[in-house]
Parts: structure tokens; C-alpha cells; sequence
């Protein structure tokens, strides 16, 4: 089974300076992105596979496979815990 990450469509997300905003309603709680989260949330604007997700960051940064996927889980560890994304069990 792959899993697909796709965003929570009760979050609302807001670009300020570059980066983007998100507030969660049911926990009421904000979430201000960096330069990268900002680029994985876009990447995310479709449902989309964790590999598929890790090579597009790959060829936007000049980063090896091990540390890109590493950091690119811990981000997304984050994001479902707060509930900011969400995965989608596909057959």
C-alpha cells in the first residue's frame, strides 16, 4: 500500500512575505512556514506520493537523497501530528 499526503482541506493557508500561513480551526492553531515548508506545501497543492515529494525537492535544492527524505519526513511527522496534513491509504 503507498501512502499519499495530501493537505487538510479545513486548513486555511495565507501567503505573507514569501512564506505561507496556516491556522487549523479545530485546534485553533497557526502554523508560520520557512522558505521550505512554504515549497512543500505548494508541491503539495495535489495529493501527492512522499517520493514523488522528496524528488521534487531534490531538484529545487541541492540537497543528497538520505538528508532531503530525513528532514522532508520530520516536517511532515510534524504537519500530521498538528493536523495540518493528512495521508490517504491508496491501493
Amino acid at each position: 500500500m503507498v501512502m499519499v499526503i495530501v493537505r487538510n482541506p479545513e486548513v486555511c493557508a495565507a501567503e505573507l512575505d514569501g512564506e505561507i500561513c496556516l491556522f487549523e480551526p479545530v485546534k485553533a492553531e497557526y502554523l508560520n512556514l520557512n522558505s521550505t515548508g512554504s515549497a512543500i506545501w505548494n508541491l503539495l497543492d495535489e495529493p501527492t506520493e512522499l517520493d514523488d515529494l522528496v524528488e521534487a525537492l531534490q531538484k529545487r535544492y541541492d540537497v543528497d537523497l538520505n538528508t532531503c527524505r530525513q528532514q522532508t519526513e520530520a516536517f511532515l511527522g510534524e504537519a500530521f501530528k498538528r493536523g495540518m496534513l493528512l495521508k490517504k491509504p491508496t491501493t
